[in-house]
């Protein structure tokens, strides 16, 4: 739990949105699209940690995998290969969730993996914290992200947030490196308050998103209201489908937090964008957090959406394909499938093997895929045949909303006395759902 200031009050008990897991899985990916500088530099326990806890879902339910496969997912992860041998798997070792073998130089071999089921692995934090041994810095790092989460927080409280964990001077430095870093942003609001505020705070919820749309002009309220409804009632949308409003209003929307933004890379290196509402239709106040700490529910919609509407040969419904991947366990019979490695098996939520004439999926994160086929069957609403898989071909990388994010929050140009008006209407919100005033 944590405590969090009402505007001008005590302070309260609150339940953050996110858990530390998420919060750490979050921060790696988001500080993978920044150079490497000191402040950075400063969070770097904090990303190792994020790190551990990338492989170890990525490697969760796959058994033994080759040196080749581990090593394809660790480099599709944005992390350095001698990281992974030389300070992540001797993690995963002492923390009994794999076994390594290496041959006589030293060279590894294989993984056999003992990485625990996802709701287990969002609650390891503490176990690896204690392994990664974060500054009292980073720890106020941690808590005033945990805070901001809730809601906006005047300056005075975010610092009185992160001196659970340090002193004051260190929970200040805190929010500096959040503030050059983009997790958190701080500005002056409209009734006179330093503001700390993580940009998440605005996908809450629908609630919360129409509160900071109160707070704008009428054109921001049809442009991005719009774009919300539209991406609620299809998950994984295609950015190109949007009718609702422009490029320019998506790129803000993402920018903010509204929605939430991942990309498909094909082999030729062509980019398809796929939209989704950071909750995915999920009240944060109503339940505690977890509906995809992965990513990887969003990242198979995303893949079987590009294979739906983009793909050269089209898969006409991936709900048949995806319900037949969870019933038999496997689907697919092509020959590009076992070329390279598809941006699915580095993901870890499948693995390529041999079928009767080419290659073939075979499912490893059965849950991932459950989760994925209830939002998909929500967008297609009927059913019908399938191809075997065809679209499924060309897709070779996936960019998680987290770094497009983090890189369009750089770019999105904001107009002025924007974010004061949404900052208080958002405190406003957050502390009446919150607190019930």
């Amino acid at each position: 739990m944590l405590r969090v200031r009402r505007a001008g009050g005590a302070l309260y008990d609150g339940e953050a949105v996110l858990t530390p897991a998420e919060s750490l899985i979050g921060l790696s990916r988001h500080l993978s699209m920044y150079a490497l500088g000191p402040d950075r530099a400063a969070l770097g326990n904090l990303e190792f940690a994020g790190h551990v806890l990338e492989i170890s879902i990525r490697l969760r339910s796959s058994g033994v995998s080759r040196a080749r496969r581990v090593h394809a997912i660790t480099l599709d992860a944005g992390i350095p290969v001698r990281r992974l041998e030389g300070e992540i798997l001797p993690v995963l070792e002492s923390l009994g969730w794999a076994e390594c073998a290496r041959n006589e130089e030293g060279e590894l071999e294989w993984v056999s993996e003992q990485v625990p089921p996802l709701s287990e692995l969002v609650n390891s934090a503490d176990s690896l914290l204690r392994v990664a041994r974060p500054t009292n810095v980073e720890r106020a790092v941690l808590s005033v992200l945990d805070a901001t989460t809730v809601m906006p927080l005047t300056r005075d409280a975010a610092i009185e947030a992160g001196t659970t964990e340090a002193s004051e001077e260190e929970a200040e430095r805190a929010i500096d490196y959040l503030d050059a870093l983009n997790l958190a942003e701080v500005r002056r609001s409209e009734d006179g308050h330093v503001v700390v505020y993580n940009p998440n705070i605005w996908s809450l919820d629908a609630d919360l998103s129409a509160a900071a749309l109160r707070a704008e002009d009428s054109s921001v309220r049809d442009a991005i209201g719009g774009l919300i409804e539209e991406v609620s009632a299809t998950p994984g949308m295609p950015q190109d489908l949007v009718t609702s409003t422009t490029v320019e209003w998506i790129d803000y929307a993402v920018a903010k937090g509204l929605v939430h933004r991942s990309l498909v890379v094909t082999s030729e290196e062509n980019e398809r964008a796929f939209l989704f509402t950071p909750h995915m239709s999920r009240n944060a106040f109503q339940a505690p957090s977890g509906v995809d700490p992965s990513g990887h529910v969003r990242q198979l919609i995303g893949s079987m959406m590009y294979a739906n509407k983009f793909a050269k040969w089209k898969l006409r419904t991936p709900g048949v394909f995806l319900s037949r991947l969870i019933a038999e366990g496997e689907a697919g019979d092509a020959s590009s499938i076992g070329t390279d490695y598809p941006m699915l098996e580095t993901a870890g939520i499948v693995r390529v093997e041999p079928a009767e004439r080419f290659f073939k999926l075979v499912l490893l994160q059965s849950d991932v895929a459950e989760q994925a086929l209830t939002f998909l069957q929500q967008a297609e609403g009927r059913a019908g045949s399938d191809a075997m898989g065809s679209g499924l071909r060309d897709q070779r990388k996936y960019v998680h909303p987290e770094r497009q994010r983090a890189q369009v929050g750089r770019q999105a140009a904001t107009k002025p006395g924007e974010t004061e008006r949404l900052i208080a209407a958002l405190r406003e919100e957050a502390g009446r759902r919150r607190f019930g005033y």
